[in-house]
């Protein structure tokens, strides 16, 4: 018994000792990248060189040019000045000289020992951090840690019982892509075809030629087989040839074709795949978008590079238009919108470069959205009230931070903040109640066994389960209040972590220029990134995520003209979009439909069925009936006459959506502290307009029973 665990504990020490030997002598190096970095070291200072060299032959020939014009404008040089000139003269003739000798860089025939020299400096290296451990044993135990080298002991032999007979694998790491790009000079692919030369005319970049062949339906063959498609052999080499001068891929490799090349008088478009061993993926060519647009001859704005859906990191779809295909706007029509389903179908909210309509559904979707100031996401906010708006099984909360942004759509929410002395209180109470019914939630999905609602669609616009959808504009107004903030972001993290499994969808809209608007546990919560044009790359990474901007996906890349454009992070993939847009008759026409599909009804409805009435009193008073003409003298006064802050009483917009709530409680009533959240009122002065009404009858004649006024039980009377 004993022997075994023995055995067991030798091979996997010997095996341990062989890979860290192995690692320490450098051998995880291949000759190849040793040769290639030496070469490159040499290629970079014989670039240095040359830099120098021509600084200061511009710099002498600027002197003796001086000078020359002096020796004119006053008829001839001081015996000092000539001097000048004629050093200044030998100094740019001497460097000169100097850059004809050096010439341009070749690869030199190394002595093999200059490689094995480079190894041994690894090998030094390598050795020096493994014996920094047994040094630091060393001296903890000379110190006074006695246990400090029996515990080292013990971890080592643990280790090597847990290794056991499983030999570790002693390879030569393969040569990095980004060296390989570096030093193309240093040795050819085996196999590759020589690199296609593409004519200029005139010294003006060449487009790629256009392929004969008929377009043919979009499909491409599995990852790695590498079998090329007949047709578009000049596309493919002029592509070839571009990837190879941005670094992208060695000189003299080629990418595969993998599907016909779709040709149109507007665009070509073509799938293909990048050569194997070499590192080369679709986040290297979207980094050399620029570069690669201009050995193509065409601007960025006209070079579309995607990854292809389903397929590996080095299958992506390249397109060249013939012109910006986000240069026209496109309009979203009444009727797009029309019957909008907001969980299976969504809302039309984009297009990309093929013309193809982006869709947002709010099953498990929130939204961060960010740009500069004037760079549409007024645009893309104002598609996504529309659309929630007209589906009845959405209650939408609209914040606004720069009233009167959203001002057109404030009679229409089913609430909407945004004055500035009150907004961070009304939004921090509304966040706070939305966190406190997803334990409500939470309970109903539990009862029916499910633990998201996208599990039962049917069960979305139940009781208790209608979609919650916060629209905040411009967040920072919120979060960096200073007696509110912290709680506006407590409740925004926890809706942010919790809130789309329950229905409860977040839309934050912000500009860039202020740091720290929302916390780190909102954004990493948050499913999509959209970020319109940005002033920098790191204004766009605060929206994207960090890094964005090195892999190539950089709104400050966009054209700032173009309002609404922007790059949308979705599932993981980043794509080029530009807003739609809905103004005008539209617009008009939306706000009618939002009109007519959630009007209060004009008749009294009965909140329940006739009741007996009760024996009279002995004072013998009857019932009073409701009046009527009290509750429309109420619409009419709490009614603005026309859109526009001024034409609106004091009060009169919260009298209003106070008898909504009330109006749809029915007979069951509400609490007064609840509908003093719901409408952003004093509970004191809900409560006067609850005595008032009661009095009135207006608050039977709206169906709820009169104890309303009465039913605030919850302690925060």
């Amino acid at each position: 018994m004993s022997q075994r665990p023995a055995r067991r504990t030798q091979s996997g020490a010997r095996h341990l000792a062989l890979f860290l030997a192995h690692w320490a002598g450098g051998h995880t190096v291949s000759n190849e990248e040793l040769f290639r970095r030496i070469i490159k070291q040499r290629a970079e200072a014989h670039q240095e060189a040359l830099e120098e060299h021509r600084r200061l032959v511009l710099k002498a020939h600027k002197k003796a040019t001086k000078l020359h014009r002096i020796a004119e404008e006053d008829g001839g040089l001081t015996p000092a000045a000539k001097a000048e000139l004629k050093a200044a003269t030998k100094e740019a003739e001497r460097h000169t000289a100097a850059l004809r000798a050096l010439g341009e860089f070749t690869v030199p025939a190394l002595d093999p020992g200059q490689v094995r020299h480079r190894r041994r400096r690894i090998a030094a290296a390598r050795c020096a951090v493994l014996a920094a451990p047994a040094a630091g044993i060393t001296a903890a135990t000379v110190a006074g840690a006695w246990w400090s080298g029996p515990t080292a002991a013990v971890l080592g032999v643990l280790t090597s019982w847990a290794r056991g007979p499983q030999a570790f694998d002693l390879t030569v790491r393969p040569v990095p892509a980004d060296l390989i790009a570096e030093t193309p000079m240093v040795l050819a692919v085996p196999g590759a075809a020589p690199a296609p030369v593409v004519a200029a005319a005139a010294g003006q970049p060449q487009v790629p030629p256009m392929p004969t062949t008929a377009p043919a339906a979009a499909g491409f063959a599995p990852a790695g087989t590498g079998t090329a498609v007949e047709g578009g052999q000049d596309l493919v080499l002029a592509l070839s040839k571009a990837l190879g001068a941005c670094r992208v891929i060695p000189r003299g490799t080629q990418v595969t074709l993998l599907a016909t090349p779709e040709v149109t008088a507007e665009r070509w478009t073509a799938v293909v795949r990048l050569p194997d061993d070499t590192g080369a993926t679709v986040d290297h060519v979207v980094a050399a978008r620029k570069n690669l647009g201009g050995e193509l001859g065409l601007d960025r704005a006209r070079l579309h590079v995607e990854q292809v859906a389903g397929a590996d990191d080095k299958t992506l779809r390249v397109s060249g238009f013939s012109a910006d295909p986000f240069a026209r706007p496109r309009l979203c029509t009444a009727e797009m919108l029309g019957e909008v389903d907001v969980w299976e179908q969504g809302i039309p909210v984009a297009f990309d470069a093929f013309g193809r309509l982006l869709y947002l559904r709010l099953r498990d979707v929130s939204i961060l959205l960010g740009g500069s100031s004037r760079s549409g996401k007024g645009a893309v906010l104002r598609l996504i009230i529309a659309g929630c708006l007209l589906d009845t099984r959405v209650r939408l909360h609209l914040a606004d931070g720069k009233h009167p942004g959203q001002y057109r759509w404030s009679l229409l929410a089913d609430s909407y903040i945004y004055d500035p002395d009150k907004r961070a209180k009304q939004l921090a109470k509304r966040l706070e109640a939305l966190v406190a019914e997803m334990g409500e939630r939470a309970g109903r999905l539990a009862a029916v066994g499910v633990e998201s609602l996208a599990e039962r669609p049917d069960l979305v616009g139940t009781e208790g389960l209608t979609l919650e959808v916060v629209v905040v504009d411009e967040v920072s107004a919120f979060t960096l209040d200073a007696k509110y903030g912290k709680r506006i972001t407590k409740a925004l993290i926890e809706l942010a972590a919790r809130g789309l499994a329950f229905g409860i969808v977040l839309i934050l809209a912000t500009q860039l220029s202020t740091a720290g608007v929302l916390d780190r546990l909102i954004t990493s919560n948050v499913v999509w990134r959209w970020c319109m044009y940005a002033t920098g790359a790191d204004e766009s990474n605060t929206i994207l995520g960090k890094g964005m901007a090195g892999r190539g996906y950089s709104a400050h890349l966009l054209d700032p003209e173009q309002r609404g454009s922007g790059l949308l992070l979705a599932e993981g993939r980043v794509s080029t979009l530009r807003s739609l847009w809905l103004d005008g008759d539209d617009m008009t026409a939306v706000q009618d439909m939002v009109r007519a599909l959630r009007a209060e009804p004009t008749t009294p409805v009965p909140a329940q069925p006739p009741v007996p009435a009760p024996s009279p009193d002995p004072a013998g008073e009857a019932v009073a009936e409701a009046d009527w003409s009290v509750l429309d003298g109420w619409l009419e006064q709490a009614a603005p006459p026309i859109p526009g802050p001024a034409a609106v009483p004091a009060g009169a917009l919260q009298r209003l959506r106070a008898m909504e709530v009330i109006r749809q409680a029915g007979p069951d009533g509400i609490k007064r502290a609840a509908l003093a959240d719901a409408v952003g009122a004093p509970a004191t002065t809900v409560g006067g307009w609850l005595k008032e009404w009661t009095l009135k009858g207006v608050i039977e004649a709206l169906g709820s029973p009169p104890h309303t006024r009465y039913a605030a039980t919850d302690g925060r009377q």
